[in-house]
């Protein structure tokens, strides 16, 4: 993995009030030295692991290195929506300001994407479990996948035209089995297979899933569980 540097990008808008912040707060609010630098630390410490290919343990890490740090802002559901506004403001600029980084913006994405499954899990108590599949699919996404999904989160027009060039493209997914044959496991979304069981992870084809069930056995029925104790509390 190669380290991504939102803090240029942060650098190049600060007071520059004309330039579209795609729904991100201003420099002038009262959180925003507070946002930039949770965003800047997380990222950060996303990257420090340049060999991991462990889309989890990255995430891990960021978490345990910004969670005393930022205490306020990872317990706080308003702070956390302000701090994914900030990933999607910089996936966003990835695709409209530099010349179509899509990598960049993937891992923008991916990062905007586990947050606010965090924030829907822990403080909005909203669903069970984090779905990992999602910010794996984001992190790893064509064009298509990651301008959709950042469009989706942003509340002005600046992805309209990227949108309409992109939409007709087949949007992609991963094989979940580390031993897929496929290149670089992806395999059109529309043809994927997913976990019957926890609905969390996707296969290619039938023999990727029954080849991966030893190893996803043991998180599919984790999985389970959490739904299942989600569902009593719901109801109680």
């Amino acid at each position: 993995m190669q380290q991504l540097l939102i803090n240029t990008l942060m650098d190049e808008c600060r007071n520059k009030e004309e330039q579209c912040r795609h729904g991100f707060i201003k420099d002038s609010h009262k959180d925003f030295e507070e946002i930039t630098k949770f965003a800047l630390a997380f990222n950060n410490k996303f990257w420090e692991e340049p060999d991991s290919t462990n889309l989890g343990d990255c995430f891990e890490i960021a978490l345990r290195s910004t969670w005393d740090e930022f205490y306020d802002v990872w317990n706080s559901a308003t702070k956390m929506d302000l701090a994914i506004s900030c990933f999607t403001w910089a996936g966003t600029n990835d695709i409209v300001l530099e010349d179509g980084h899509i990598e960049e913006a993937n891992a923008n994405a991916a990062i905007a994407s586990y947050l606010e499954e965090c924030n829907a899990m822990h403080l909005r108590k909203t669903q069970a479990s984090i779905n990992s599949a999602k910010t794996a699919e984001l992190f790893k996404g064509d064009e298509h996948t990651v301008v959709k999904y950042l469009r989706k989160k942003i509340p002005c027009s600046c992805l309209d035209k990227k949108y309409k060039e992109v939409k007709s493209m087949a949007r992609m997914g991963a094989c979940y089995n580390p031993n897929c044959n496929l290149p670089d496991q992806k395999i059109e979304r529309s043809r994927m297979l997913y976990c019957t069981r926890c609905s969390q992870v996707n296969y290619c084809s039938p023999e990727c899933q029954k080849a991966d069930w030893k190893i996803h056995k043991e998180d599919c029925l984790g999985y389970m569980k959490e739904k299942a104790n989600f569902e009593m509390k719901q109801k109680a």
